[in-house]
């Protein structure tokens, strides 16, 4: 008879530890949300960016070490075989040691705006005028973003 009684209240030990254990991935969940809505609120991160603020990371730090044809490769050209619109040699018009931004770690963040296929990192470098580099979501490539915003409303002149 001691063996049918050494199980009792066993399932309801069970049920407390499952919904515990639930109740803990909520509530992790939930700061996690709270905390990536506090930083878009900011503008500079975003939980959900993070692949693509990494790889702007990593650009930035190919062009510190002086690795050009490295960080060229990042907006998805060889030197060997550059992208039409944008060569190696106006690469480095733009990002040399001789160009427009020598120093990339004087950079500063302005702000990081999400859009559906990537993000678009706005970028200080102190000399007045704001980068606007996109990171594509899909391969990671980096190029400049054509506006400032994810979806610019263009106004079509009426006649």
């Amino acid at each position: 008879m001691s063996e049918y009684l050494s199980q009792y209240g066993a399932s309801g030990q069970t049920r407390e530890k499952v919904v515990r254990w639930i109740l803990i991935v909520l509530a992790a969940a939930a700061v996690l949300w709270v905390v990536d809505w506090g930083l878009s609120l900011y503008g500079t991160y975003n939980l959900r960016d993070v692949r693509e603020q990494w790889r702007a990371r990593q650009f930035f730090s190919l062009l510190r070490d002086k690795q050009y044809d490295a960080a060229y490769r990042l907006w998805g050209c060889e030197p060997a075989k550059p992208c039409r619109d944008y060569n190696f040699q106006k690469f480095m018009e733009d990002w040399g040691p001789k160009g427009a931004v020598p120093d990339s770690s004087s950079r500063k963040t302005q702000a990081v705006r999400h859009c559906k296929a990537g993000i678009i990192e706005v970028l200080d470098f102190g000399n007045g005028d704001p980068i606007n580099l996109y990171v594509d979501s899909k391969d990671l490539t980096l190029s400049f973003a054509p506006w400032p915003v994810c979806n610019p409303r263009m106004q079509v002149p009426t006649p």
